[in-house]
Order: structure tokens, then sequence, then C-alpha cells
């Protein structure tokens, strides 16, 4: 079945960030791409095969590795420090620097892959192009927007 790739639904293109979320960040990097960021996970867990990962694919590290955020310092990589230990806290610290917390199915929660809309009668339904999960509005979603809502600075 083919599909058409997801609008962005951010207000513009440049909206969309390239992130390198460090390993303790996972869950935040998972609710990142329900924001429709693109958010890789680091190939490497030593700190210096993070920093290549990030130059060479021009992403922007997040971590609460105050060492790590050091070190994105002295490489000249761009990096933010995340602070706050819980997801709400580190949502909020996102917002602050810039990011839109609108919910927005581009990138797969899963593998960062993007997400194809694809036409079903139940409604609207995305399926990402590299694992083949899907996507749809469920009950939870009204969840995430009121979330998202309560968030936004």
């Amino acid at each position: 079945m083919t599909g058409k790739e997801c609008e962005v639904q951010n207000e513009a293109a440049e909206n969309v960030k390239r992130f390198l979320a460090d390993l303790m960040l996972m869950r935040l990097a998972r609710w990142l791409r329900l924001l429709g960021q693109d958010v890789a996970v680091p190939a490497g867990e030593r700190d210096e095969e993070l920093l290549r990962q990030a130059g060479q694919e021009e992403r922007t590290v997040i971590t609460r590795d105050k060492g790590l955020f050091q070190a994105c310092l002295r490489a000249n990589v761009p990096c933010v420090l995340i602070r706050s230990s819980d997801l709400s806290g580190q949502l909020r610290e996102m917002a602050e620097a810039g990011l839109p917390l609108r919910l927005n199915p581009r990138r797969c929660t899963v593998c960062n892959g993007l997400l194809e809309e694809i036409g079903s009668p139940q409604g609207q339904r995305w399926r990402c192009r590299d694992c083949g999960k899907l996507y749809w509005q469920g009950g939870h979603w009204k969840g995430i927007k009121k979330r998202l809502e309560e968030l936004r600075p």
C-alpha cells in the first residue's frame, strides 16, 4: 500500500531540528519524536563517538551529563544541557529553549523513521517507513495534547 509523507504541522519547516539524545534521555527522545523532531540515539557508548556522530550528522546533543556538555562546548558541538530528571520538566526546558510543543505525527517514536499517511476507513493513520509500526489518533491522543498544552511557557 502506498502513502504520502505526513505534512509537517509546525508553523515552518525550520522548527524541525536534528537532535542526538544521550542514552539517559530516551523517554524525552520519544516525546520529541511525537513533536515531529528528528531525534537520533548514539551509535556508540563513549562520549567521543557521540561527539563524532553529532558533528557528522549536524545534530544538537541533548544531555543531562555535565561532563558531556562541557565536551560539546570544547568541540564546538551544539548542545542543550537538561537539568530536570522528570519528563515534564525536560519538555518544559526544551520549550524554554525555543522548541514548539505541538503534536506532529511525522516521526516514529521507536526508530525515528519518517511516517507516511495511509488510507484507512477507521480514520487518519500513519505507518513508519522503516519499522512498519502503525499510529492512529486513539484515546491517548487527547491526553498527550493536554499535557503538551499544560507545559507550554
